[in-house]
């Protein structure tokens, strides 16, 4: 079994304790428990404030959640957090099987499981009730009277933000973002936001020309009111993000382009996913799990964000989605393990990108034991210890120095060749190394968003 060098799984275990919500009584324990991983600014935004049609729901609570059938209590809402739908309206009466089944959410397919019933927190004014019922207990009910004793409140609250930022030489910033608001999940959740913690964590060791910023809170909502009060200046200073969820399960690694597509850090996530994991799929614009990259790249923000996660498809990411069998025993410490790891080479591909500036004309004899850079290819008549990515490098020097041209990056090369951009990097600095070309750091660049 994989080691858990990182502590993936005690940190997913200990954030998943938390009934976290969009606005929760237990939200400040949550954001409390990661400042101690990394030290985080708070944002806070109250209930009742809106933009654009999206409106920060009030602090609400279930008092009690029982159904009864006569004198026996078929079901307790208030056993698990996710009992009840999420902003479920009061209701108390008597209601037939017919006009109940309405108010009960199940999956057959998971028959022990908890639904997370969460459509109202963004949408208040549709508000109902429901009742989320596991399978087996579902099985157990049908025609007869039942009386439904439902009972929330509503409160004014306020919905938490946070970042933490670690600052590199430029300004210029790379966003990663983890959602904050679904309860006790750790592959749809918790277990996303503790590799990018220890991210974050790794990255305060390095020297980086970048800064990067990590932003936590709820889905979409928390999103859309932490970018509403950026300045312009500071979002133009957002040359790209990726959001990261899903990490556990046994789906293949899956990034989605940026809105755009073509984007350097698209590249970066196609170079680490060909070469850093055991199975991959690279995927048009929206087509992962879907989630805050949409409010990233809206208009007057634009910026270039990918989404990462092992989503199976976008309607159904994996089997336990949006279930309380969506738990830390559900993750798989390798696959936690591989994404962490093409988070990190993605890091060092745009912290090491470079440019090419030829200083010779002709074509160079790489085997003259002055320059040592052949990369040998194979010869029937000569026995060499090759490998089969040697054709590979044997084709790249057909083409390497026409690609010295002040023009053309390290990765772009990576890209067309299918090499790993470090393996690549530390060959192509030999080169520097014996005077024959000088690199430039390549900075990435991001048109200027426009407010209007």
């Amino acid at each position: 079994m994989p080691e858990d060098t990182h502590n993936f799984l005690e940190l997913t275990r200990e954030l998943c304790q938390f009934p976290s919500g969009v606005v929760s009584d237990a939200n400040a324990a949550l954001f409390d428990r990661i400042n101690v991983e990394v030290p985080l600014e708070f944002f806070r935004y109250l209930s009742g404030e809106s933009f654009n049609g999206w409106e920060v729901p009030k602090n609400w609570r279930v008092k009690s959640a029982e159904l009864w059938r006569g004198d026996e209590l078929v079901f307790d809402g208030k056993a698990h957090t996710l009992g009840v739908g999420r902003y479920s309206m009061p209701f108390e009466g008597e209601l037939d099987w017919e006009d109940l089944k309405p108010h009960l959410v199940t999956n057959a397919d998971l028959p022990d499981a908890y639904m997370f019933h969460c459509m109202w927190q963004y949408r208040p004014w549709d508000a109902d009730w429901v009742l989320s019922i596991p399978y087996k207990v579902f099985t157990q009910l049908g025609p007869g009277r039942y009386r439904v004793n439902l009972k929330t409140e509503y409160e004014s609250g306020e919905m938490l933000v946070a970042h933490h930022i670690k600052k590199g030489q430029s300004d210029k910033t790379i966003v990663m973002h983890s959602n904050t608001c679904h309860p006790h999940m750790a592959n749809d959740g918790f277990a996303g936001t503790a590799i990018l913690i220890r991210l974050f964590q790794w990255l305060a060791k390095q020297e980086t020309y970048y800064s990067y910023r990590l932003v936590l809170g709820p889905e979409h909502l928390g999103t859309v009111f932490y970018l509403r009060d950026l300045p312009l200046e500071e979002i133009n200073s957002l040359v790209c993000g990726i959001f990261e969820e899903m990490p556990g399960t046994m789906g293949p690694a899956k990034a989605t382009s940026t809105f755009l597509g073509g984007h350097v850090v698209d590249a970066a996530f196609e170079n680490a996913l060909r070469h850093y994991s055991r199975d991959f799929v690279m995927a048009p614009w929206r087509m992962g799990a879907g989630n805050d990259e949409v409010v990233w790249e809206a208009p007057g923000y634009e910026v270039p964000f990918v989404e990462f996660t092992r989503s199976e498809c976008i309607d159904r990411p994996f089997k336990e989605y949006h279930s309380s069998l969506d738990s830390p025993g559900l993750m798989k410490v390798a696959q936690l393990n591989e994404m962490y790891n093409i988070l990190q080479q993605v890091i060092l591909t745009l912290e090491n990108n470079a440019v090419m500036h030829r200083k010779f004309n002709g074509l160079i004899c790489l085997s003259n034991p002055e320059f040592d850079l052949y990369k040998e290819r194979p010869d029937p008549t000569v026995a060499k210890n090759i490998t089969e990515e040697s054709e590979k490098w044997g084709h790249l020097l057909d083409c390497l120095f026409r690609y010295f041209d002040g023009e053309t990056t390290i990765l772009d090369i990576a890209t067309k060749h299918d090499l790993p951009f470090e393996d690549l990097r530390r060959y192509i600095a030999r080169f520097e190394e014996k005077n024959l070309i000088s690199l430039s750091f390549h900075e990435i660049s991001k048109s200027k968003a426009k407010h209007v």
